[in-house]
């Protein structure tokens, strides 16, 4: 393959290392396979069949030939139909397919294929929005936490477009498949790709790669510690974005409505919410805590009431403790 010296994030994570990289035949994910290779970084692939396009099983087939002739495990989900809400529902199946083998193998990095048109046109829809854009960019690289298991989710082609990975594909004549669902306006990532983030990119992608790096690199760094499958910090400025990433991170997005919903709670000195019945969100003495959701009817004995009372602990915290035996302390 001719080498178009591509600057790819975070090579030096990724090497000796034990990768997993997120593979879809299409052109962002076979460029960054053969890139990756090029640059001798170690990894598996995993890909998943929605089966939604004929040609999928075609997408299938390629990424095991090339597992087979390059000695590399290939991991295949054959996802349920979908039968609503398919964007939020496939990457929740997808991650969970993900993090499965990342716990169970022993992966290090997840690898994952977004590139600059991704976060232009991510950072133009929340921008759009009328959102927090700056806090809401596409990071290069995220800490991820599951089941006590810590990894890393890296994105190597997060600044470089699109159009630069078709020609060195072309140009190496190496074969990708071409996900005709991104012809589709009604998706609104393609709308803006047609109308705005295309033309924008062509002409100005260096100072827009520049930007964008720029404002990635003043965004909130607050690092958030995962506690064992939850979250707990002191109320601040920052809430909102925490309380986010925090979600984030148990594999839950808040909407856009529920950020709004949360912004008139934190001005109070209590509250305590769940989100999609999945996960809870409470406040109390300044704290804020955030846990996926139990429904577990659990009886305190006298010294947990009395503990959870003095350390002024939200009364739906107080279950999760129990069921997670945290000790009392």
């Amino acid at each position: 393959m001719e080498n178009y010296n591509f600057p790819l994030e975070h090579l030096q994570l990724l090497r000796g290392e034990k990768n997993l990289l997120a593979l879809s035949c299409g052109v962002d994910s076979t460029a960054l396979y053969y890139l990756l290779k090029e640059a001798k970084i170690s990894f598996d692939i995993a890909i998943v069949d929605y089966k939604i396009r004929k040609q999928s099983s075609l997408e299938i087939s390629r990424a095991r030939q090339l597992a087979f002739f390059d000695n590399k495990k290939c991991f295949v989900y054959e996802a349920p139909k979908i039968e609503q809400n398919f964007e939020a529902n496939a990457r929740k199946m997808r991650y969970d397919f993900f993090n499965t083998l990342i716990r169970e193998y022993g992966y290090k990095n997840l690898i994952l294929a977004h590139q600059l048109d991704d976060l232009l046109e991510w950072f133009m829809m929340q921008f759009a929005k009328g959102t927090d854009v700056l806090n809401t960019l596409i990071p290069s690289l995220t800490k991820r936490n599951y089941q006590d298991k810590n990894y890393y989710i890296v994105r190597p082609l997060l600044y470089i477009k699109k159009s630069n990975l078709i020609k060195y594909l072309e140009k190496n004549t190496s074969f990708y498949f071409e996900d005709f669902s991104n012809n589709y306006l009604f998706y609104k990532r393609n709308y803006f790709r047609k109308n705005f983030t295309q033309k924008f990119l062509e002409e100005f992608h260096s100072g827009i790669s520049f930007s964008l790096r720029l404002l990635a690199k003043n965004r909130a760094e607050e690092e958030l510690e995962n506690l064992g499958g939850y979250f707990c910090f002191e109320s601040g400025k920052n809430d909102l974005i925490l309380l986010d990433k925090a979600s984030k991170n148990l594999d839950y997005l808040l909407s856009k409505r529920q950020k709004f919903q949360l912004q008139n709670l934190l001005k109070k000195e209590e509250f305590s919410c769940v989100f999609g019945d999945k996960i809870v969100i409470e406040k109390s003495n300044n704290k804020l805590y955030v846990f996926p959701n139990l429904r577990d009817k659990i009886i305190l004995s006298k010294n947990e009431k009395e503990f959870f009372r003095k350390a002024k602990i939200p009364k739906r915290f107080r279950v999760f403790h129990r069921v997670l035996k945290l000790p009392l302390t």
